[in-house]
């Protein structure tokens, strides 16, 4: 497959896509926190707060929970270019480049499955070119959405293999259960909503195998071993978001019913800037589909209808059968997108979660570019000649009708100490501040916290702290009073932070209107250290992801390994 040409061809035409990643400088984007989540991702590695929780800069230097809740799959590729000593401006192009480059592979690994290696070539174009591609990576900085992508053709792929084998190994078993973690530590709202259309996959080939519930185990079983994989970052977000304020992130302008699109904008409009989705038609971001993404689709499904209606061959029905139900979920996806689907959002409240229900578009580019690569089938009856000529003027004309997406409008040179300091450090780590702020905070701070103490009542004595250090985590000091006082903490009080004075466990509570830790002290010498320890949830699936991990890894390395047997 790897060896084939038209793969070759593939990595060759999608260069284009990110060639503006490989030159110098940065570039303006909406999510403008890559770097500083990656920052504090590093950060954690190396103080050995893993799985990381807690980021120490954000909110003011208050820090607070983000990788507790926030999907961490970028910023564990981006970590990988870290340890070869990258820049985090070009750690955070380098995992642009890495999503255009999987993400085409891994659907190409999936179309040539069902269409073989031109229908892959195709799809990946397609895929890859797709203008809301280009908004998320060089408009929005959607980077967790991006990441999402790469593993929607994963997904498909190994869950097709695990049906339609009569014995389904470990390959297809771990193949299905790492793409679905993968998905699921990228972005919970993708995966949400990527349920149903996997579903219908399934579905589909279930009944071309005549229904094998023992495959719906397999199934089943796979999924059910990706969420222990991923337990140490799910479980917490379910057990743990009633401490934070997340409320914030549904209300008003992040309403879903602000957000639809119209027809307009979806598939006549070439409108690109990078502007702020708004209420109403005049939104200064482009939602559109893309013209050859919903027209080919279109022709596919009218190909079929057509083939009914001539009562053509069986054969020739069942070759575009799939392609045609692919195109019409793609259209669903976008229908999802416009103010009519209004009554399917309020009929399931919970996809509401998605926020923006232009978030669909994800979904329908992977289903109507994975459709398109049906389109072999009638390339591949041309002769030579005419071969050539129809993918020259299919992929011309792709590229050049999308091409100019792909660069971002606004950048220029910057360097991590330019990102790290002055203006640039303070919009950083008070940016999203109300995001994943621990509810003990009635607001968030509007000034930077102080290194060890933010402040301490009575301030009639004097005291004097030495021996300070601190961590990710955790912080430490010795602390000389002369009168009993109380202490306020630069950290926000979370579960389960742990105060000791002198090595003894003490009781410490918080201020209510920024949520700061308070400890009440006497006078005399003390001894301060405070450290997030886990929760039980917190243990439990740090526990279950650690022994999902060791297994994998000993079936790896075994080559085999034996799976759940199924007996009639």
């Amino acid at each position: 497959m790897f060896r084939h040409s038209y793969f070759k061809l593939l990595l060759l035409l999608i260069i284009p896509a990110f060639i503006f990643l490989l030159k110098p400088g940065y570039y303006n984007m909406h999510d403008d926190m890559q770097m500083i989540r990656q920052l504090e991702m590093e950060k954690c590695l190396k103080d050995g707060q893993v799985p990381c929780r807690w980021s120490p800069d954000l909110g003011y230097g208050y820090g607070y929970p983000l990788f507790n809740f926030y999907p961490p799959m970028p910023y564990f590729v981006g970590q990988i270019f870290r340890t070869f000593s990258l820049s985090f401006v070009t750690t955070v192009k380098f995992t642009a480049i890495s999503q255009f480059i999987l993400a085409a592979i891994f659907i190409y690994i999936l179309a040539t499955d069902l269409f073989g290696p031109l229908g892959g070539l195709i799809s990946a174009l397609f895929y890859t070119y797709a203008p809301y591609h280009a908004l998320n990576i060089y408009v929005r900085g959607a980077m967790n959405e991006a990441w999402a992508m790469v593993f929607f053709p994963l997904i498909f792929y190994f869950s097709k293999k695990i049906i339609e084998k009569k014995k389904s190994g470990p390959l297809n078993f771990f193949g299905l259960s790492l793409s679905l973690s993968g998905l699921l530590l990228s972005h919970n709202p993708m995966a949400l909503t990527f349920a149903p259309f996997l579903a219908l996959w399934c579905l589909y080939f279930l009944f071309q195998q005549k229904f094998n519930y023992k495959k719906i185990i397999s199934l089943a079983l796979s999924a059910l071993f990706s969420l222990s994989l991923v337990a140490f970052y799910t479980l917490p977000v379910l057990a743990e978001s009633k401490y934070v304020q997340i409320e914030s992130m549904f209300i008003n302008y992040y309403h879903y019913s602000v957000h639809f699109t119209n027809l307009y904008q979806l598939f006549i409009s070439r409108f690109w800037s990078d502007g702020a989705s708004v209420w109403g038609p005049n939104d200064n971001m482009s939602f559109q589909v893309g013209y050859l993404h919903w027209l080919l689709p279109l022709f596919i499904i009218l190909y079929l209808a057509y083939l009914y209606l001539r009562r053509s061959s069986s054969k020739n029905k069942k070759l575009f059968l799939l392609p045609a139900l692919l195109a019409l979920s793609g259209f669903f996806a976008i229908f999802m997108t416009h103010q009519r689907s209004v009554f399917i959002w309020q009929l399931f409240p919970i996809i509401q979660k998605i926020q923006f229900p232009w978030r669909f578009l994800n979904h329908s580019i992977f289903l109507l570019s994975l459709s398109v690569g049906s389109l072999a089938l009638f390339i591949n009856k041309l002769k030579f000649p005419h071969r050539l000529i129809g993918l020259f003027l299919l992929f011309g004309a792709l590229i050049l009708l999308n091409q100019n997406y792909f660069h971002p409008l606004k950048s220029g040179p910057l360097t991590d100490a330019q990102k790290f300091e002055g203006l640039a450090w303070n919009n950083q780590i008070t940016s999203g501040i109300y995001d994943y702020l621990p509810k003990t905070a009635a607001t968030a701070a509007k000034s930077p916290a102080s290194d060890y103490i933010d402040a301490i009542t009575p301030d009639t004595g004097t005291y004097s702290i030495s021996g300070t250090k601190k961590g990710t985590d955790w912080l430490f000091f010795n602390l000389k009073l002369d009168q009993d006082s109380q202490l306020i903490l630069p950290v926000l009080d979370f579960p389960n932070f742990e105060i000791k004075d002198n090595g003894q466990l003490v009781e410490h509570g918080f201020e209510p209107e920024l949520g700061r830790i308070t400890l009440d002290l006497d006078r005399g010498e003390h001894q301060i250290y405070l450290k997030l320890r886990n929760t039980p949830i917190r243990t439990i699936s740090n526990i279950v992801s650690l022994i999902s991990l060791f297994y994998l890894v000993y079936c790896l390395l075994k080559k085999s390994c034996k799976l759940p047997k199924l007996k009639n």
